[in-house]
């Protein structure tokens, strides 16, 4: 099975609000994947933004995640990795796992910017953001038959 890491900062609202996205997509095409998300400096305790579940209840998804820090053990493990930004992608530079880490950028064509602290407007943005770079990414996943 493919394994796909999704990479943020605080893994409290942007990767963990992808990683849902990724997972109802592909089970709606009768298809399997592994979906993880991480973030880079996750704070103990910390839980997925209650702004980013709002978000996604909008499309039928709920979130059923607890914030991770990144291991190496991670980023050995997958199959590629997606850093939702460039800033995200270049913190990983001296990993010997490199070699599989895109930004969002390189994926789909945009960064994705932290609605932390943010309004309700701008998660749900950030949801719509998220929605189209995931049709993106699982529909380039199909074609090279990695789904």
């Amino acid at each position: 099975m493919y394994r796909l890491l999704i990479v943020c900062s605080g893994n409290t609202c942007r990767s963990p609000m992808m990683e849902a996205f990724i997972k109802a997509k592909v089970k709606s095409l009768n298809k399997a994947i592994e979906v993880k998300s991480v973030g880079l400096a996750v704070r103990e305790n910390d839980k997925v933004n209650i702004k980013a579940r709002k978000a996604l209840k909008k499309y039928g998804i709920v979130i059923r995640h607890k914030p991770k820090n990144i291991t190496s053990k991670d980023l050995e493990r997958a199959d590629s990795v997606i850093a939702i930004t460039d800033d995200h992608k270049y913190y990983l530079k001296n990993d010997k796992c490199y070699y599989k880490v895109f930004s969002l950028r390189e994926a789909v064509g945009f960064n994705l910017k932290d609605p932390y602290g943010g309004t309700d407007e701008e998660y749900q943005k950030c949801a719509e953001a998220i929605d189209y770079a995931t049709d993106v990414i699982v529909k380039n996943l199909l074609e090279a038959g990695k789904i």
